[in-house]
């Protein structure tokens, strides 16, 4: 008997390929080409412009598209309901990938350039993708105030560092293990509407063929290094769509759904257990979004001022720093790095540790699963929970600094155009007295999301009801405390600098 492919909790699915018109659109050898080429033409001109637009933040095409309107989208709409839709249309593989395939939309027989190793199979995780997204988030304070910054960060994200790893390893291994972007994305899709799954895995498991993975006239094998037969979760599917192309028994959808049980299903038959890496990068998230929310929003100048390791003075808004003074404070950048890296990758999973622990006792010591596996299935509810975090801080910047975005793309290079008549338009902050609200709306739905999610875990592991509930308590006590710190700096409350200054002295 066929076993399809089924998931506890996903009712609802509508496979959009039975649209005809959507169908061949993605079957269509020239459909990545043709939503790749538009953003690919965009982020030169954003390179142009962040070296010779204006050297003033809120004044440069470059950081006011990346970090406003490109940072907004990705966490308000295209992860959260289009899951890795970036990374189906993202320019970065874009140079690497047409070089490594020596065509633009044709599938050729003969060897691409580039030396197609295998990537290390000890580097098969994450990791890297957390310790680069880090690094980014390091410099943060620069790369928002600084065009020049963000435009060697795009020459090295879009030009440089894709086509090498394109050059010199097989398939997308830059997509897959090292760009900084798609780790989080991965992490996120999992709880998008939006999955890509074979219709049916029996019908897989009779094929001996497997195009989806060998590839065939029709199309390449699957460049994220899936195999389509045991998808269950969209942390790793790109959505490049040529499993679609390439399977001749047409057993791949492109599913609608309503559920997000990605978060706590183990893949199929073990193939690829869960890790430490992606917990880490759910605490690296999760952190962040409270750090970015005081660097950027929060009321102590002092965190604007660590972060910002050029220049003498603090910024005191995102994308504003109109000091000259170009001098550099290493005594900055190692408390804002210790800040960063210490709190992602110690502080926030020993707490987290702690809750586990408790919630292991609580469960039954001897009883409950082993503590790594609890570790690394419960850090799967920092996901929605974080997410809107981070939904509630762009939300902030977006509709904060926006305006600034529609002066500049009247003269987008700095050239004293007035394209759209625009130019002049003054800093225009919208909705400054209802924002509050609605980040406190988003926090209260987001925590509300996380309980359920910790329940479907917790009940995931345990066969006893009783046990699955004292449990998730702990676990509860956990997020409860992450929304109401994720609300003080919002809505400013606490002073946080002096409480964790109480707690280190």
């Amino acid at each position: 008997m066929a076993q399809k492919a089924r998931y506890p909790g996903y009712k609802y699915r509508f496979d959009l390929l039975k649209i005809p018109i959507i169908k061949r659109i993605v079957k269509s050898r020239s459909f990545q080409f043709a939503v790749i080429f538009p953003n690919f033409v965009v982020f030169i001109i954003l390179m142009v412009s962040a070296f010779i637009g204006s050297p003033v933040g809120n004044k440069n095409l470059a950081v006011l598209v990346v970090w406003i309107l490109w940072w907004a989208a990705l966490m308000i709409v295209l992860t959260p309901l289009g899951g890795r839709l970036w990374c189906m249309m993202c320019p970065m593989p874009a140079i690497g990938e047409w070089l490594q395939r020596r065509t633009f939309t044709k599938k050729k027989r003969e060897k691409g350039y580039g030396l197609a190793k295998k990537w290390p199979r000890k580097l098969d995780n994450i990791w890297l993708q957390n310790f680069s997204f880090l690094t980014v988030s390091t410099f943060i304070g620069v790369l928002t105030t600084r065009p020049w910054a963000t435009g060697i960060m795009l020459v090295l994200l879009v030009l440089v560092l894709p086509t090498i790893f394109h050059m010199v390893f097989e398939k997308r291994v830059w997509c897959r293990y090292i760009c900084p972007v798609s780790g989080f994305i991965g992490l996120y899709s999992m709880v998008a509407p939006i999955e890509l799954r074979v219709k049916d895995r029996g019908v897989c498991l009779k094929h001996i063929g497997k195009e989806c993975i060998r590839g065939s006239p029709a199309g390449y094998g699957c460049p994220w290094f899936e195999f389509p037969q045991n998808l269950n979760r969209n942390a790793y599917c790109g959505l490049c769509m040529e499993c679609v192309k390439t399977c001749p028994l047409d057993n791949i959808a492109l599913n609608i759904r309503l559920g997000g049980n990605d978060l706590y299903v183990e893949p199929w038959h073990g193939i690829k257990k869960k890790g430490l890496d992606e917990p880490f990068k759910a605490f690296i998230m999760s952190t962040l979004a409270v750090i970015y929310a005081l660097v950027f929003a929060g009321p102590d100048p002092w965190f604007k001022d660590v972060a910002n390791i050029f220049g003498g003075e603090t910024f005191s808004r995102i994308f504003v720093d109109n000091v000259l003074q170009e001098s550099f404070h290493p005594e900055r950048l190692a408390t804002f790095a210790a800040i960063v890296w210490g709190s992602t990758l110690v502080v926030m999973p020993v707490a987290f540790l702690i809750f586990v622990v408790a919630a292991k006792a609580l469960s039954g010591w001897k009883d409950s699963p082993p503590l790594k596996k609890m570790f690394i299935n419960y850090s799967y509810m920092l996901v929605p929970l974080s997410l809107t975090a981070w939904i509630a801080f762009a939300l902030y910047i977006l509709l904060i600094n926006g305006s600034y975005i529609i002066a500049v793309i009247s003269d987008p290079l700095n050239f004293g155009w007035n394209l759209f008549g625009t130019k002049d338009l003054p800093w225009t902050p919208i909705g400054t007295s209802v924002i509050p609200y609605i980040q406190a709306a988003i926090i209260i739905f987001g925590l509300i999301w996380t309980v359920n999610t910790i329940k479907n875990i917790s009940k995931a592991m345990f066969e006893s009801r009783s046990k699955a509930i004292r449990s998730a308590i702990p676990i509860v006590v956990f997020a409860i405390i992450y929304a109401i710190l994720v609300l003080n700096v919002w809505l400013g409350v606490f002073d946080v600098r002096g409480l964790l200054g109480g707690l280190i002295g």
